[in-house]
């Protein structure tokens, strides 16, 4: 089966990396032919070869300029009319793609303007129905200029997923959602994101922080955003955490918008000294720097963004056997399994976020407790397993004929 994807933006991004290339390796060796066309946040700058290839099986076509300029921490955004011009090429060269691969399936990844346009005019032309994968709350994860740019995202956020024959979701809260915009339940599947079945190979200290051998340290490897990631939180409960612990250290792991505003933030909490910037990395070193730590947190609050959200960061500590300090938010408890593989502490509140921190930087035989629960929990979100829910709902809309 010849499967298009079409995403919103390349393999730099979380949601390509993480979930959607993963998944479409794992249909390779299944026999099918997946393809990614794909968007890029520097379309211009693109040599030969970067722009078609193949990786692990899965045909990779950037084919038009991303809605923004940029990778994360140097990211240039677009004016109204500007948006409107790369938006509208970016459709037309998603249609395009897809009219020339001549799929037999189409899955929109992400409910979005410019590939649930693309996706939705290739299918009529096609005569194909479409499947559509929700993997984010996109109103209010995505950092937007305007209450008319928030009100079209939100319009096909709303709208696509009634249209599509099958949803899959990431999350039980994008589940519940979708299924109250009118989609049927036998016709949503619920897949999370999860991790190869790669070993992770311990990693060991870089030269720049040699000296932090044998220090309680943390780590947090994603985006550095405090819009779509409680970064900000992470700061806060980490200035709780020094005072109790002046030896213990931080990882942090990517680049994002808010990067600047996140060391003058780290700088006025005087903690500067004990956290280490380590940038943006390669995808396949994000698991590797997990080893690091003792634990890594994911910091939340309570809200609709981050319970539509099936953190990477949580599924790749896991697959290192690192423990996870996150909040009782959508379906963390779960991930960590009750806490076995974790700790969860009250949403959004620094102090509960630092004392969940110290727990364990300051309990040994907890750190092994929790290690041991993550490694086991780690089975349950292997793409090998997570693909064979998500081919389900392609056969039973096939065999359900409409």
């Amino acid at each position: 089966m010849r499967i298009a994807f079409l995403c919103t933006s390349g393999l730099d991004n979380a949601s390509p990396r993480g979930r959607w290339l993963p998944l479409a390796s794992e249909l390779a060796k299944l026999g099918h032919e997946p393809h990614l066309l794909l968007l890029h946040p520097t379309f211009d700058r693109m040599k030969d070869g970067e722009r078609d290839f193949v990786q692990t099986g899965v045909r990779i076509q950037h084919v038009a300029q991303m809605h923004v300029y940029g990778l994360p921490g140097e990211r240039r955004y677009f004016g109204a009319m500007e948006l409107a011009r790369v938006s509208w090429q970016a459709a037309g060269a998603l249609t395009k793609a897809t009219l020339t691969l001549k799929p037999d399936l189409i899955h929109i990844c992400k409910p979005q303007p410019i590939n649930g346009l693309a996706g939705w005019r290739a299918a009529r032309a096609l005569r194909l129905p479409f499947h559509l994968d929700c993997d984010d709350y996109e109103a209010g994860a995505n950092r937007v200029s305007s209450t008319a740019q928030r009100a079209i995202i939100t319009w096909w956020e709303d709208h696509l997923p009634r249209h599509a024959k099958g949803v899959t979701v990431n999350t039980r809260f994008l589940f519940e959602r979708v299924q109250a915009q009118g989609v049927p339940a036998a016709h949503i599947a619920h897949v999370p994101n999860g991790v190869s079945d790669d070993a992770v190979e311990p990693m060991a200290l870089p030269p720049a922080i040699a000296t932090w051998a044998g220090c309680p340290t943390l780590a947090y490897v994603g985006t550095l955003s405090t819009v779509a990631h409680g970064v900000d939180l992470l700061l806060d409960a980490f200035a709780l955490v020094l005072r109790a612990m002046p030896e213990a250290k931080l990882l942090m792991v990517g680049d994002g918008d808010d990067r600047a505003g996140l060391l003058d933030q780290a700088q006025q909490l005087g903690v500067q000294h004990a956290i280490h910037w380590a940038g943006r990395v390669r995808p396949e070193e994000a698991r590797r720097w997990f080893t690091l730590a003792a634990c890594s947190v994911d910091p939340v609050s309570n809200t609709p963004a981050m319970r539509g959200r099936s953190p990477l960061k949580i599924v790749e500590s896991l697959a290192a056997g690192v423990p996870v300090v996150t909040s009782d938010v959508g379906d963390r408890r779960e991930m960590l399994a009750n806490g076995e593989a974790g700790v969860l502490v009250q949403a959004g509140q620094a102090g509960a976020l630092a004392e969940g921190l110290l727990a364990v930087l300051m309990d040994a035989s907890l750190q092994v407790q929790l290690a041991q629960g993550a490694r086991q929990q780690s089975a349950a979100y292997r793409w090998q397993a997570l693909t064979k829910r998500w081919l389900e709902l392609y056969h039973q809309n096939k065999n359900a004929g409409s």
